[in-house]
């Protein structure tokens, strides 16, 4: 009985923490783990950061991209997209499909450590933080 008291503190207080964290887009380095459809790993991250004043920046597999974004609820696009002009052997078939993706996308969905990016229904990226 004496350890039950300090373990119902504990939840509760994991509770309330849970609760109060809020989701967001911004300021988060988002990692990508699908591509259309294919699960997408390696030791050199594909990267998408959101900054509050709607630019958008991150790591495509070898060269670096920039540009600008807007959104209202889940409705999301991109534009203005450009990126360096490297050749990295072996990259550049997935990084042009990603950023080929990136300027389709037209919606979105937030869940805690997740960000699908959307063509239509379709999930085309996927990210996790």
């Amino acid at each position: 009985m004496k350890n039950f008291l300090p373990a119902v503190l504990l939840m509760v207080v994991a509770l309330i923490n849970c609760q109060t964290q809020k989701l967001s887009l911004t300021d988060v380095e988002w990692k990508l783990t699908s591509l259309n459809g294919k699960d997408y790993a390696t030791a050199e991250p594909i990267t998408l950061t959101f900054t509050g004043d709607n630019k958008v920046a991150g790591h495509a597999g070898c060269n670096r991209y920039f540009g600008s974004y807007t959104h209202s609820g889940s409705v999301i696009s991109f534009g203005n997209l450009g990126a360096t002009k490297m050749y990295c052997d072996g990259k550049m078939e997935t990084e042009d499909a990603f950023m080929k993706a990136l300027a389709e996308v037209d919606g979105y969905s937030l869940s805690t450590e997740k960000l699908q990016l959307k063509a239509g229904e379709t999930t085309i990226l996927e990210f996790i933080q």
